[in-house]
């Protein structure tokens, strides 16, 4: 795979561990030094560390009863500034389907920074800002 192949497939493969609850898939996407601020409104989140990342989100699983499907496109690699790192920006689209009804819960754009590790691309920073609170 090249880089952009890479990357996005980082992307998905988040979005589809969180999306399916499957924990390990998520926790590989992260570096193990990976931060998170999740902006909402006026709410500044900071999550530090990766188990701090994963633990605030699958926090959110015990209490979400639908079925979310988080979607990521407009995906823009910035070109290396600097060996080994890359900077991406991404739109959240955040679709929800509960008791058979279909719903638009969110919107937001990921601004992440990727570092090359020995196992591939992984976010090591994401920040995330959504649109509304919901």
């Amino acid at each position: 795979m090249d880089t952009r192949q890479e990357i996005e497939y980082v992307l998905a493969s988040w979005a589809l561990g969180y999306d399916e609850r499957d924990v390990p898939r998520m926790v590989d996407c992260f570096t193990p030094d990976a931060n998170m601020t999740l902006v909402i409104g006026d709410e500044v989140i900071p999550l530090v560390g990766r188990d701090e990342v994963i633990g605030h989100m699958t926090e959110h699983h015990g209490i979400q009863k639908d079925q979310r499907r988080h979607v990521v496109t407009n995906v823009v690699i910035e070109p290396e500034a600097e060996a080994g790192v890359r900077q991406v920006t991404s739109y959240l689209t955040l679709l929800v389907t509960e008791n058979g009804e279909l719903r638009l819960q969110a919107t937001g754009v990921y601004r992440d920074r990727f570092v090359k590790t020995d196992i591939g691309w992984r976010i090591a920073e994401r920040h995330l800002t959504l649109d509304v609170h919901y």
